[in-house]
């Protein structure tokens, strides 16, 4: 039997947490939820090695943004992939996301979270953009 593969989600709407997390986990993948960036670092400074990729929402209320999450996240595992998912700050992507990321747009197609997150396993050199 295959083991799932682990993933960090952060996303501070239940029912958008709900909807990525049934898509991920009947694509096999394994999901630990964090519903606001404090959580996010929690889990990542437990044991940043055991999760294979992050997908956060960019703007999680009070305390630390997507941004902040996902550069702390490549501190503590520098080629852990990240996939961002927002509403409507695309444009500020280019200045904070980081190398080797994508970047959903709210709203968008659970498989669209599904591709992202494969593609960027998938391709372990280089630059993915989205």
């Amino acid at each position: 039997m295959k083991m799932a593969i682990p993933l960090l989600i952060v996303e501070d709407e239940a029912l958008i947490m709900e909807f990525v997390s049934t898509e991920l986990r009947e694509g096999g993948f394994e999901v630990v939820s964090a519903y606001d960036g404090n959580q996010a670092l929690a889990h990542l400074e437990a044991d940043a090695s055991k999760y294979r990729a992050l997908i956060s929402d960019v703007n999680l209320g009070p305390g630390p943004t997507g941004w902040q999450v996902a550069h702390r996240a490549r501190e503590l595992a520098p080629d852990i992939p990240v996939v961002y998912i927002t509403a409507g700050n695309a444009d500020e992507w280019s200045a904070n996301g980081v190398p080797k990321s994508v970047l959903l747009h709210k709203p968008f197609a659970a498989s669209q979270v599904l591709t992202a997150i494969s593609t960027l396993l998938n391709n372990s050199s280089g630059s993915v953009t989205g």
